[in-house]
């Protein structure tokens, strides 16, 4: 779309000039995360391909009018069971069009009042993921524990890194050996990509010996000494291939899938829960944010720890204890 919008000023280049072209689409879309560019790029063709179905011309795609998006996200909304999808198509037309640095239809106001209408038409109630507890990783351990192989140690590994490095399952899953460090006091572990660290500078988390059964280093450190990974770029979370004698590491250098990890944990947890499906990856990361609100420890450490941008992405991952919030009221005079 970039190169189409553009078409004219490509053709008049000096032929000196015409090489860099490619470089500079890259680095366009290099602009937002890859991620991002796939779902908005996903979003717009969503909406060319509806646009044409109604005979809609092509000039009118990009850039498109504001009175044809609007009936589009009309037609989502008669179609849609949650804003999602609006939302989607929205963001998506309007990153299309700060590509060709056109005037976006979204910042029309009808476009807007329809978008708001979609919300508050469609929104769904958000029912957060119960947070795992020290008890409930206690129960797991011993479990897992007491029959002890490769494939039960890694999901401990996982499941309390995780709770203790307040870890997205994205960061989780990609960690390599080389990420590691090991001291007399703790462990220092490098989160290459994180969610909110947009330019990829990577943040160093540190995580405590705590002494205990559950110590996540220790844990790590027995991992390592079993499963004796031979390169040092290897992931850290991988496949096992099951064999007469137990597990081995499978050759290929690749981590497991969210949907494996995913089938893991409801596996370690579903004897110790009424419902499982009250829980989730998130429950670790939820489980140990609200550890450490509830016994007081600093904002800052918090959000530094958990490599949170916004209180309020903080705060939604904090269930808080009944005493903590009977202390309002308690402390009110009266």
């Amino acid at each position: 779309m970039f190169l189409q919008a553009f078409k004219q000023d490509i053709m008049e280049l000096p032929k000196a000039l015409a090489d860099k072209v490619d470089l500079l689409t890259e680095l366009i879309m290099e602009s937002r995360s890859e991620g991002t560019v796939k779902c908005y790029y996903s979003a717009f063709m969503r909406w060319k391909k509806w646009a044409q179905s109604y005979g809609i011309s092509e000039s009118e795609v990009l850039p498109a009018k504001a009175f044809n998006v609007a009936l589009y996200l009309v037609s989502l909304v008669q179609n849609s069971r949650s804003p999602g999808p609006v939302i989607s198509a929205f963001y998506g037309i309007k990153w299309a069009h700060s590509l060709i640095s056109a005037p976006s239809p979204t910042e029309c106001v009808l476009v807007k009042n329809v978008l708001e209408g979609a919300k508050r038409r469609l929104h769904n109630v958000t029912v957060k993921k119960e947070p795992i507890t020290p008890d409930l990783l206690q129960k797991m351990y011993d479990a897992l524990h007491s029959h002890d192989n490769l494939c039960n140690k890694r999901t401990i590994c996982a499941c309390l890194i995780s709770y203790a490095g307040f870890l997205r399952v994205s960061e989780l899953l990609n960690l390599r050996i080389s990420d590691f460090e090991f001291f007399p006091t703790h462990m220092s572990i490098f989160i290459e990509k994180s969610k909110t660290d947009v330019y990829r500078e990577g943040n160093w988390l540190v995580i405590s010996r705590t002494g205990t059964k559950l110590c996540p280093v220790s844990n790590i450190e027995d991992f390592f000494c079993y499963v004796k990974f031979s390169e040092y770029d290897s992931f850290v979370f991988r496949d096992f291939t099951k064999t007469r004698n137990g597990y081995i590491l499978r050759k290929e250098n690749k981590h497991i899938s969210y949907t494996r990890m995913r089938e893991l944990f409801i596996e370690a947890f579903s004897p110790f829960v009424v419902d499982i499906h009250k829980y989730g990856l998130h429950s670790l990361r939820a489980g140990g944010a609200t550890a450490a609100a509830n016994c007081g420890v600093p904002d800052r450490l918090f959000k530094r720890h958990g490599r949170w941008k916004s209180e309020t992405a903080k705060d939604g991952y904090v269930k808080d204890d009944l005493c903590n919030r009977l202390f309002v009221s308690k402390n009110l005079g009266i």
